[in-house]
């Protein structure tokens, strides 16, 4: 029979933060209960609260075979939820409704796991079914204003939050939303600005972090910088604020203050078997893992020939479409895209640490002349399919490939803002845009669109090859024909990224690419005029 006062006992240790004393409480009510739903749903709390996941999972899975009481089930949701399984947290969460119908917290939960894996028409309508049981909710109303944000309705999502903020005029979310919307509608930092310091005021200290993120984009540095501090000391585990801290000093050129950042940010359980993690040791075997984008992993490929100068062999984990490209490039090293787990190796580190490894400073960025080799082969097929003409040949990519939308609406143009250029005569345009969900370029049939033949960057770059000039927003096309030496313009947003510095025109990472950066913010005619000129020019 259970023991309520031994488990009280070992409630009260918990609480009293002696995790110790409650262990071993917990070891003893399990001896004496060791099938008992009760005890194994605490004792996966206990392992939860401690952060040992896994461990919890196992141990509350246990319970929930034995009896599916509330407690158990929503501690194991919320287990998964944490190991990022979100289809077995939403099978839970929807179990949960059988004991408490048309909890808002349920909606909340789901909602947020079906953000968590992009499927959008599954998010949207349990904030529509919210809504129509609560439709004044804070938090309906404000779940339905992000999740018309995820999926690009802005104008829409400004008339939810206004609502909100009319019903709720102190909800700090909202101002974060509403500030948020001013970024993306109408690139109103000022305003922006105040609507994250209404938040604050709230008492929202997360809004910290996003004014610290729309005075970055303005180059207000200083500030910024204070502003990101206030978000880690609020939230010292908020790993987000801090590799943003980090990129601000990046921004700056100072790579010792951004890594004293960086090595805060450990890697996720998932890599935990990786020895000497970001260590400054020398000799052996490194492992190393391919931890940003793909444009990120082809610009800091340069610095994998240094690297291996350094050890004796050098393993790199990367996405599959890089694979055949980096292989070519540098035969030294060992490239995988699956079982890093299996590779018995001495040190390790994440790609995006080896400059700082190195001890490369930004004005010795080497390889810039070009690194990558293309399938000569492949390249010459492009040639006799696509670009057997006397014209000039321009390859084209409009729109950045981010999840982060503050980050890709800022490197995403409109593709009429080409259409001037798209109008020249002797001039053959080719499309390397991927992922055009918008169709775009079917307001245009001048253009060839090669984008989908590429099935790898290996497909992409022997195409490349063949042009007189690429032009490209930021993202990991202009990577690309940088590493390869093609002649290209960087179309660069005001609110640029922090690789690019505040540079105008040129770039440290690679000789062959010019910058034509956007002046103002609210559009890109000038910007599209000067590239114009140059194309004439050729």
């Amino acid at each position: 029979m259970l023991n309520i006062k031994k488990l009280n006992k070992a409630l009260l240790y918990v609480k009293n933060k002696d995790f110790e004393s409650a262990e071993k409480v917990y070891y003893e009510l399990l001896r004496e209960n060791p099938n008992n739903d009760t005890v194994l749903s605490f004792w996966g709390l206990f392992n939860l609260k401690k952060g040992l996941y896994k461990k919890a999972e196992k141990i509350l899975e246990s319970a929930y075979k034995i009896k599916k009481a509330p407690a158990t089930i929503s501690a194991l949701a919320h287990t998964k939820f944490v190991l990022k399984k979100y289809d077995d947290s939403i099978i839970l969460y929807e179990e949960l409704f059988r004991y408490d119908k048309d909890s808002e917290k349920i909606y909340q939960k789901i909602i947020e796991c079906f953000r968590r894996l992009e499927m959008y028409n599954f998010s949207g309508a349990y904030c529509q079914k919210y809504l129509s049981i609560y439709p004044n909710s804070c938090d309906a109303l404000s779940l339905m204003t992000q999740h018309l944000m995820d999926v690009g309705d802005y104008k829409k999502a400004e008339e939810y939050c206004a609502k909100t903020l009319e019903i709720y005029p102190n909800n700090s979310f909202s101002w974060i939303n509403a500030g948020f919307l001013q970024e993306l509608l109408y690139c109103n930092e000022e305003y922006a600005q105040e609507c994250y310091k209404k938040a604050i005021e709230s008492h929202d200290n997360k809004a910290f972090y996003h004014l610290a993120v729309s005075l970055q984009k303005v180059g207000k540095y200083k500030e910024a910088e204070q502003y990101y501090k206030k978000a880690i000391e609020y939230y010292p585990n908020d790993e987000n604020a801090k590799s943003s801290l980090g990129c601000l000093y990046l921004t700056q050129k100072q790579l010792d203050k951004a890594f004293e950042y960086f090595n805060q940010v450990k890697p996720p359980e998932e890599l935990s078997y990786m020895k000497n993690f970001n260590s400054k040791e020398e000799g052996g075997t490194l492992l190393v893992y391919g931890d940003q984008g793909l444009g990120d992993c082809i610009m800091n490929a340069r610095f994998l020939p240094l690297l291996k100068k350094r050890f004796s062999k050098v393993f790199v984990n990367i996405r599959e479409p890089l694979f055949d490209i980096m292989q070519r490039s540098f035969p030294d090293i060992e490239f995988i895209t699956k079982g890093m787990n299996s590779i018995n190796h001495d040190s390790s580190m994440f790609l995006g640490y080896a400059q700082y490894y190195l001890g490369v400073d930004f004005g010795h960025i080497p390889f810039s002349e070009g690194y990558l080799k293309v399938d000569e082969q492949k390249a010459k097929s492009y040639k006799d399919q696509y670009f057997l003409n006397d014209k000039l040949k321009i390859g084209l990519c409009w729109k950045a490939g981010d999840m982060r939308i503050r980050s890709a609406i800022h490197r995403t143009i409109n593709i009429d803002y080409f259409k001037s250029l798209l109008e020249l005569d002797n001039v053959e345009f080719y499309s390397f845009q991927k992922g055009d969900i918008f169709n775009s370029i079917e307001k245009y049939p001048q253009i060839v669109d090669l984008s989908n033949s590429f099935k790898t960057f290996d497909d992409t770059a022997a195409a490349m090859k063949n042009l007189d000039l690429m032009i490209s927003v930021d993202t990991s096309n202009i990577h690309l024909a940088g590493a390869l030496g093609v002649k290209s313009i960087l179309l660069l947003p005001y609110c640029s990224d922090w690789r690019w510095f505040d540079n105008t025109s040129k770039t440290e990472w690679y000789d062959s690419v010019d910058i034509i950066k956007q002046n103002g913010r609210q559009d890109w005619f000038n910007e599209v005029a000067k590239l114009s000129e140059i194309v004439t020019k050729m």
